[in-house]
Parts: C-alpha cells; sequence; structure tokens
C-alpha cells in the first residue's frame, strides 16, 4: 500500500513534531464504486499501518463528490484544506501541503498554504507560477529530508 520510504517519511516528520493530516478527492464515492465504509475501512488500514511506529495521523478528511459535481471541498478547490486547517488550528502560513498532483498544488495555493509537488505520484509537476508554490522533488522522503533539514 505505501510507496517505497513513504513511512519512513511521515516518521521523519513525526519526530520532528510536524502534525500530519490527509485530504483526499475520493470521487468513487459519488459515482457509486466505493462506498463510504469502504473508504472508511481503507483509512483504519492506513491508520492501523502507522501505529507499530507509533505514528498517528491527526485526520484523514475526504471529499466524496465527482468533479463534475462543482462542489467546494473538492481540490483544486480550497474547501477541504480549509476545513483542515480550521480542525488542526494551524495557519494556513505555518502549513504545508505534500501533493502528487496539480490540482493538490492549486488547492494549497487558493487555501493560502505553502506546496510541495512529489512526482511520486500520479501527476507532473505544476506548469506556470502558483502562489506559494516551493518546487517538486522525487518523493515523499526527499520532502521529508527537507522539511526536517529547515526545521533545524
Amino acid at each position: 500500500m505505501w510507496l517505497p520510504g513513504a513511512t519512513t517519511a511521515v516518521r521523519l516528520l513525526a519526530e520532528h513534531g510536524v502534525r500530519l493530516m490527509v485530504v483526499t478527492n475520493q470521487a468513487n464515492i459519488g459515482r457509486g464504486t466505493l462506498t463510504t465504509a469502504q473508504l472508511v475501512m481503507i483509512h483504519s488500514g492506513i491508520v492501523r499501518e502507522l501505529r507499530p511506529a507509533g505514528l498517528t495521523l491527526t485526520d484523514i478528511l475526504y471529499c466524496p463528490h465527482r468533479p463534475e459535481d462543482g462542489c467546494a471541498c473538492r481540490k483544486p478547490e480550497p474547501g477541504l484544506i480549509r476545513t483542515a486547517l480550521r480542525m488542526s488550528g494551524a495557519s494556513a502560513e505555518r502549513t504545508l501541503l505534500i501533493g502528487d498532483h496539480e490540482s493538490d498544488i492549486a488547492a494549497a495555493g487558493a487555501a493560502g498554504c505553502w506546496s510541495l509537488h512529489v512526482r511520486s505520484g500520479r501527476g507532473s509537476p505544476p506548469v506556470g507560477p502558483r502562489p506559494h508554490y516551493l518546487g517538486s522533488v522525487a518523493d515523499l522522503f526527499t520532502a521529508a529530508q527537507i522539511l526536517t533539514a529547515v526545521d533545524r
């Protein structure tokens, strides 16, 4: 389930006191090919796999809508990220969204957050200028190394 180096990256971030949340588009719920209960089971599996390493996610938030629904929570809209910010009490200016798709980067910019693209996902790096966009890295582990180096 995890990409190579991803759990190590999560551990490194957690060791540096980074609060971790997941915000994800899940249009398969809106399409009827995945139920909310099935998604909850998938998310529970993610949390369960992190637990032996003493790692936790603050929360996993998802948008169940299809792209054509035009909701405010589906990335590239900023709604889901703004909800995560409210829930966590974090400020947008001190938040970094690490994403693997251009819609992640666009949503982060629209919410006023910093963003970093990882190429190990499903999308190419964004084209053109984006607000608060820091660039693209190979994978989550590289992103974690950069963040923890800056933290020192």
